[in-house]
């Protein structure tokens, strides 16, 4: 077995930790455009990032925000968007990122968005912190197809919300009382 020098180790674990450092933004980005938490989806690009939508978008962050949220509120009664496969190239304080994306977009009209395609970013850390600092996004497939009426939940849990009163929000998560009440 080859012996593995601590500075060797000391490399490594410095590279999986920017790695998942990488992966943690997505995750957040991801939560907070399905939330539509203005605050968390900025938190994942910094505030100079330009980002791209074909020619449906392109500007910084606190403009995105607002388009993206606006444009999911006016057309969707719920939506969830899935990061997948995440290849990252670390190159010092930039990253080159490519990552899969899933989404399913519930149409008021009783439609389904089914869709996929990668999100190209450029990733910069800055006082030790990664975040997008460039974005393409490419859509690749997608179908639509009708579906029933949204089922309705009975609280708690509810349907999801695109406010703080969603359930992933609260802390600590409460058990239900015997007759199913939070």
């Amino acid at each position: 077995m080859a012996d593995i020098n601590s500075t060797d180790l000391q490399t490594r674990l410095e590279r999986l930790l920017d790695m998942e450092d990488i992966r943690e933004v997505l995750r957040r980005y991801t939560r907070g455009l399905d939330r539509h938490d203005d605050a968390v989806i900025a938190s994942a690009f910094w505030p100079d990032a330009e980002i791209n939508y074909l020619d449906d978008f392109s500007g910084p962050t606190d403009a995105f925000v607002d388009w993206g949220n606006q444009r999911h509120e006016e057309r969707y009664v719920c939506h969830q968007h899935h990061i997948t496969n995440v290849n990252i190239d670390l190159d010092g304080d930039r990253a080159h990122v490519s990552s899969y994306v899933i989404y399913m977009l519930r149409q008021k009209q009783d439609l389904q968005n089914i869709g996929s395609g990668r999100y190209i970013d450029q990733f910069e850390r800055r006082n030790g912190e990664w975040r997008i600092a460039l974005r393409e996004f490419l859509p690749e497939m997608g179908v639509t197809v009708p579906t029933g009426p949204r089922r309705e939940l009975a609280s708690p849990p509810g349907n999801g919300r695109w406010d703080k009163d969603d359930i992933s929000y609260r802390r600590p998560l409460t058990r239900r009382d015997s007759s199913g009440s939070a």
